[in-house]
């Protein structure tokens, strides 16, 4: 599968520049992962103003991923729109070494090195 559906919500107030550079920042995201995940079904970005000072905008970034039945969700918050977005892509990132592909452990390494002398 070499597509998969990209949800923007609460993007209303954002120009189009910062839509593009999110929508090729979860295509990166997608280009990296897919060969791992194997069917990405489709990434969701909900976007919400945390907080106003002034002229500047503090984002808060929920991101949803779902693939093959499952699904990860992270969360982050920035000043910088495209910040947050990738910070939140990051946490997701993290979550999928931690729990699908892991580290080899002590054990395991060990049976390949005994396997690989005999």
């Amino acid at each position: 599968m070499d597509e998969f559906e990209l949800k923007l919500s609460g993007f209303q107030e954002v120009d189009e520049a910062e839509k593009n550079a999110i929508a090729e920042s979860c295509n990166k995201f997608f280009a990296r992962h897919n060969k791992k995940l194997k069917n990405i079904e489709f990434i969701e970005i909900r976007l919400r103003d945390y907080q106003t000072e002034g002229t500047r905008r503090k984002f808060s970034v929920n991101s949803t991923l779902g693939f093959s039945g499952t699904v990860l969700n992270s969360s982050a918050f920035d000043w910088n729109l495209a910040k947050a977005v990738d910070l939140s892509l990051k946490k997701i990132e993290s979550e999928i070494k931690r729990n699908f592909i892991g580290p080899v452990s002590r054990k395991a390494r060990n049976k390949i090195r005994k396997s690989k002398l005999v």
